[in-house]
């Protein structure tokens, strides 16, 4: 269930908007809370949802659970926040809205980064964005999150490496 190993084979060779949208919520197998992830429909924007989290098995107990936290790799996170940002990213995917999203992607893609760690990188220029609105109470600015994908991946690679402060 993933992008792995399929670039330069069907998606490429299949219409854009299909490469897009096969990228943002790729065909999955299996099961997840016990529905066979093959007869979900990604069109339907909850049934993409649940192909998401089911992309996500190291926080499957987490979300049945509805924990508010959990460690992953040695760092916590949100589990319905990680998945809501996924959500956001698939959405802005396969809506192509804004385009530079899928350009900044396929960008990502060419440079050797895995699809996961694209929709992450992605991810962080929405959740930037997000925190800019929070923050400033102003308007979502279009041009600026354009700007930010544009920075992608050393914007990412810096925030990662930014210490952590504790509130004052």
């Amino acid at each position: 269930m993933g992008w792995e190993g399929r670039e330069g084979g069907a998606f490429a060779k299949s219409a854009p908007h299909e490469a897009r949208r096969q990228f943002a919520c790729p065909p999955a197998h299996g099961h997840y809370r016990d529905i066979e992830l093959e007869y979900l429909d990604p069109d339907d924007p909850d049934e993409r949802r649940m192909l998401l989290e089911a992309e996500h098995p190291e926080l499957h107990r987490a979300l049945r659970r509805r924990d508010d936290e959990v460690v992953v790799d040695g760092r916590p996170i949100s589990p319905r926040l990680h998945i809501a940002m996924h959500e956001i990213v698939a959405n802005q995917l396969w809506d192509d809205d804004p385009p530079e999203t899928w350009a900044t992607a396929q960008r990502l893609t060419a440079l050797g980064y895995e699809r996961h760690e694209v929709l992450h990188m992605l991810g962080s220029v929405v959740a930037r964005e997000m925190w800019n609105v929070l923050d400033s109470s102003a308007a979502s600015d279009p041009a600026r999150y354009v700007a930010a994908l544009g920075e992608l991946p050393e914007s990412y690679f810096a925030l990662a490496e930014e210490p952590n402060e504790p509130d004052a």
